[in-house]
């Protein structure tokens, strides 16, 4: 099960993990996906979508 999101193809990202002394260490950061359902030709589809692009369907 990948975690990539089927509407905009955004999958996890990396970054750094800043402690209090100022020690980094490697992290991923991972999208907020949902199984929505969203109009493709007039039919109902399920896609696992990212947030962003779940709020940005409901305003079009």
């Amino acid at each position: 099960m990948s975690r990539v999101c089927e509407v905009c193809g955004r999958g996890k990202s990396t970054g750094k993990q800043v402690s209090f002394s100022n020690k980094k260490y490697n992290r991923t950061y991972e999208l907020n996906l949902q199984k929505t359902t969203i109009e493709v030709d007039g039919q109902p589809k399920t896609v696992k979508a990212c947030t962003k692009c779940i709020r940005t369907a409901k305003k079009a």
